[in-house]
Parts: structure tokens; sequence; C-alpha cells
């Protein structure tokens, strides 16, 4: 079941993201524009859950390649705002060159700063399961990219 599907706007991080604000001139509104769906794969599984319960897909539509330098600050943005759990959700990323190619991120807590867990995040290509599972999603999400 699909949760959200829209052009998704995100200001940054609540002190910035210096190194993503570096280079965007001081009247951008967003720091970051994506096309952002996520799926509950629940209710297509009764009787069993998934070992990922939701699935966030995300294209950046913003200009400039800001969206893997922030992935870990819009991550955890995106993970509370929606209330997913990080570790039951698979998050889904198309190569902005190669559409055809997916990649999924593992996000791995690395300290916590005082007032949250920052993570790391390394990057995978999609597995055939997870592709075969996804795919009506995929196919639709990224046909117009």
């Amino acid at each position: 079941m699909v949760i959200y599907d829209d052009i998704y706007h995100w200001k940054g991080p609540a002190g910035g993201c210096k190194e993503c604000s570096r280079n965007t001139p001081p009247n951008t509104l967003w720091l970051i524009t994506c096309r952002l769906r996520i799926v509950d794969l629940a209710p297509a599984t009764p009787g069993a859950m998934p070992m990922k319960r939701h699935v966030v897909m995300a294209e950046d539509i913003s200009e400039g390649p800001r969206r893997r330098i922030c992935a870990e600050s819009l991550g955890r943005h995106i993970f509370s705002e929606f209330n997913l759990n990080i570790k039951r959700t698979l998050w889904i990323e198309c190569d902005p060159f190669l559409k055809e190619t997916f990649h999924a991120a593992h996000f791995t807590p690395a300290y916590h700063d005082g007032q949250e867990i920052i993570y790391t995040i390394d990057w995978r290509p999609l597995f055939t399961a997870e592709k075969t599972a996804m795919r009506p999603h995929l196919q639709t999400f990224y046909k117009s990219t």
C-alpha cells in the first residue's frame, strides 16, 4: 500500500547542512527536492510480516548532486516524519545516470551526538529478490525519469 507518493521538499537539518548549503544561493527555499514514494508492504502479505515493512524510493530532482551528501540527514528526517523504523525500512535510489540501476542504502549507527543517533550509509546494488518484489513500484516510480 502506498502511503506517500509526491514531490517532497526539505529545507535541511535545523542546524543547517554545511556540506550541502556551501554552494546554495541564499534565496533558495529548499535544500533538497525529491520525488518520494513510501510503500507499506504489510497489507500485501497478510499472515506474514515482511523483513522490511516499509520501502522508501527517493530520486533527487533538485539542482546539483546534493542528496547523496545529505542522505544521512534526509533519511533520519524522513524516518522521523513518517514514523518509520530504520531497521525495518528499505531505502532505494535510482542511479541518476543509469536509470535501470538501483541502489539500497544501509544505515549503520555510528555514534550518538547527545540528541540523536548519527548513521553512516553504505550503498549496495538492489538484490534480485528486492528488485523482483518492488518491480511494479520501481517501474511506475522511475518511468518518467
